[in-house]
Formats: structure tokens, C-alpha cells, sequence
């Protein structure tokens, strides 16, 4: 009864329904994670995976819980993010294959013409970067009000961090709930 008065509050705020539905979904990784590595030994391919599935689903419950889109922002919010951490996982790629050329390069500096070649490239990376970082921000800054874009200001700068914290907390609760399962 309680139950169902709670679920009929937060399904008349469709505010609240994404958030819940990525807390859930949070959660109930948490939850399973420690079973299935019980039930069977997993693989370390699969384990990468399943560790790369809960890192983004933290990322969208930390997004969504700091920005508090509407629905109707959510959807396009999203992509526009997800869109940006692909550009910034493709310039550190690239941006470190770079580096290791221009090290290379700096200890035999007897090819001036491919040093600067390579110099060049590191150039146009960073400034192809810079320029599509900025166009993907100029749209997400047209999908959210000036508060929100505020918040999303701020949450770009620590979610990393608060990202790093809470997949600590999370394993080492999954190492507490095998420990107290083998015992």
C-alpha cells in the first residue's frame, strides 16, 4: 500500500522518473555484481566490460542528479554528453600517440622536415579538438536553462573525481558483501 502511494507520487513527477530509473539501474548493478562474480569466475574481457557498463551508468545518474534535466532535455542532454566524452577519449588517443612521436622525434632531431610534419599534427589535434569541444557545449548550453548550464559548468569540472569516489565506495562494497558471503 505504501509502495504503491510512493510509486504513484514519483510517476506523477516526471521530474523524479529518470533519476529513480538510473538510481535503480545503479543500484541493482551493485547489487547483482557480487552474485554473478559468486556464481562463477568471470573472465577478465567481461569483467573490463562489466566495470566500462557501471562507469556509465554512473556518469548518466551523476549528469542527471547534477543538472536535473526535464524529460523533454534528457534525451538530446545525453547525446550531446556522450558525444563529448567520445571527443575527449579520441583526443587523448590521439593526443598521446602525438606525444609519443614528438618524444621520439626530440631525441633524433636529424629530420627537421618530419619533426615539423608531426609538430604540425599536434597543432591541428589540439586545435581540431578545441574547436569541436566548444561546438558540442554551445549545444548543450542550448538544450539547458542558464541554471542548469551553471550546474553543468560545475559538474564538468568534479564528476571525474566524485566518478572516481563513488566507484571506490561501490567495490569496496562489493569486497565487504563477498567477504561476508564466504564466511
Amino acid at each position: 500500500m505504501v509502495s504503491h502511494l510512493v510509486w504513484s507520487v514519483v510517476v506523477k513527477s516526471k521530474k523524479y522518473l529518470l533519476p529513480l530509473a538510473l538510481l535503480l539501474l545503479v543500484a541493482g548493478i551493485v547489487v547483482i555484481l557480487p552474485y554473478l562474480n559468486a556464481e562463477r569466475p568471470v573472465p577478465e574481457p567481461e569483467r573490463s566490460q562489466i566495470t566500462t557498463e557501471l562507469i556509465e551508468a554512473l556518469k548518466i545518474w551523476k549528469l542527471i542528479h547534477a543538472v536535473s534535466p526535464t524529460t523533454e532535455q534528457s534525451v538530446p542532454l545525453l547525446a550531446k554528453f556522450n558525444e563529448l566524452e567520445e571527443l575527449k577519449k579520441k583526443y587523448r588517443r590521439d593526443h598521446r600517440q602525438i606525444y609519443d612521436q614528438l618524444k621520439q622525434l626530440q631525441d633524433d632531431i636529424q629530420d627537421p622536415v618530419s619533426s615539423q610534419k608531426v609538430l604540425d599534427n599536434y597543432r591541428q589535434i589540439e586545435e581540431k579538438f578545441i574547436q569541436r569541444r566548444r561546438e558540442i557545449k554551445d549545444k548543450i548550453n542550448e538544450i539547458l536553462t542558464v541554471e542548469q548550464q551553471m550546474k553543468f559548468a560545475v559538474f564538468s569540472f568534479t564528476y571525474r573525481k566524485d566518478l572516481r569516489k563513488t566507484l571506490q565506495l561501490l567495490l569496496s562494497l562489493q569486497k565487504l558483501d563477498i567477504k561476508s558471503q564466504s564466511k
